[in-house]
């Protein structure tokens, strides 16, 4: 290895620390969109440090998938969170965030250790926990899903059958990115989604012991990202992209998010929503995904909420439509101490992200990915999408072979592309194996 590893299972010492720099971060789980922060830290004149469990202790999602390129140092973190701090400590970080969502709860503590700004560790099962993340919304007075943190089948089965409503939900208690969702009606379905859920590792490296099963809501979704950053006064939250989310078919699969403009009545409810949750919850730094539902007789219901930022984007993509991004927005509260104004801003042109859906298991077609690809309003795109990758079938964000991000002027335009997208992959763009 070429870069500066360092193991937080013994003692280290000696580090090299430019006195030039204007700061110096550690990205805990540097994954996903996460992998973003270094890019954007070093356009604002500070340099990066990776903090990660090792390549073996990491969930299959994540194994192998660390570019260690322009990171300083790569801090290996074992079990033991005082000798990460210390190693920190040494590097003189001055702010630790959380790439992704197996880093949240160890960059909580991180930073508490080091007494930098963050998130209170002492609550962080309201933001890891979507069990506790509902019972800190009621408790609130905040709308959510009816539910029940179950480890027991009977105790689920039990709950479900004094509901009102003939649909439930069930899912893992710390998982993300749709991973492990099983929408369930009548008993039978519920026990089949709790055998191939319960006791079984989540995407997220959960242990599903414990399993969440809610009321199924019926309503139009949306997602809400933020920045936070606290002041004087208490925590400061910056609304900063409101999309309304289309999901496809009975499994509720991921298809379009429409990025809204937040002035209008629609978005301002919602963010008045969050900003509710998000004090609720201890946020009172950095970014935040929140997945919420406008429920006809009952208006916003908060699904759940992540601490860190967006998953599945293309940043280029984004800074090219609207000038900005999650990543970008939540540098720019680390490095100034306050969130962006963003009170003047309108999307520069509609935006729409796209999520391939797979049918069945496949494999990329050469000529109908090229297609795809140069369609006009296409800006860009995120995961692997090369001819002859393999794919498997979409059952959920974690398996959508690719997110596309689609911008125009005219919104007719992306309808077109979209229209098109959707027929290229009835046509065969998951066939390339088999031609």
């Amino acid at each position: 290895m070429t870069f500066p590893l360092i193991s937080t299972g013994r003692a280290s010492a000696g580090f090299a620390v430019p006195s030039v720099l204007a700061g110096r971060a550690a990205v805990v789980a540097p994954y996903g969109s996460g992998k973003y922060y270094r890019e954007e830290f070093e356009r604002r004149g500070w340099d990066c440090v990776a903090v990660t469990p090792p390549d073996e202790a990491l969930p299959p999602l994540y194994r192998g998938s660390l570019d260690p390129t322009g990171y300083r140092h790569v801090v290996v973190h074992g079990d033991d969170v005082a000798a990460t701090a210390q190693a920190l400590r040494g590097l003189r970080v001055s702010a630790v965030v959380a790439g992704t969502e197996i880093g949240v709860s160890l960059a909580e503590q991180l930073a508490h250790r080091l007494g930098l700004p963050g998130n209170d560790p002492r609550t962080s099962s309201r933001r890891r926990d979507k069990g506790a993340m509902v019972a800190a919304l009621v408790s609130a007075g905040i709308e959510a899903p009816r539910s029940l943190s179950a480890d027991r089948l009977q105790d689920a089965l039990s709950w479900a059958q004094a509901l009102d409503t003939p649909d439930v939900v069930l899912k893992a208690a710390d998982s993300a990115g749709s991973g492990g969702v099983f929408i369930c009606s009548g008993p039978d379905e519920i026990r089949s989604a709790w055998a191939q859920l319960h006791g079984i590792s989540n995407a997220m490296g959960g242990d599903n012991q414990h399993l969440i099963i809610q009321e199924r809501l019926q309503g139009s979704h949306y997602v809400v990202n933020s920045v936070s950053a606290p002041g004087p006064g208490g925590a400061r939250h910056t609304i900063t992209e409101v999309w309304a989310d289309r999901r496809s078919g009975t499994t509720r699969v991921y298809d379009r998010l429409d990025l809204l403009d937040r002035a209008k009545f629609v978005p301002r409810v919602l963010a008045q929503c969050t900003v509710r949750a998000l004090n609720a919850l201890g946020i009172s730094e950095g970014p935040a995904h929140t997945e919420l539902m406008y429920v006809p007789g009952r208006g916003p219901v908060l699904i759940e909420n992540g601490a860190r930022p967006e998953g599945a984007y293309d940043q280029a993509a984004m800074r090219e439509a609207v000038g900005s991004d999650h990543i970008r927005d939540a540098v720019h509260a680390v490095v100034t101490g306050t969130p962006k104004s963003l009170a003047a801003d309108r999307p520069r042109c509609t935006v729409s992200q796209i999520s391939l859906i797979a049918p069945y298991d496949g494999v990329l077609d050469e000529g109908l990915l090229l297609t795809l690809l140069t369609l006009p309003t296409v800006r860009g795109y995120v995961r692997a999408l090369v001819p002859g990758t393999p794919v498997r079938r979409t059952v959920g964000l974690l398996t959508s072979p690719g997110r596309l991000t689609l911008a125009a002027e005219d919104p007719r335009a992306i309808d077109r592309d979209y229209a098109t997208i959707r027929a290229l992959e009835s046509a065969g763009l998951y066939d390339g194996g088999t031609r």
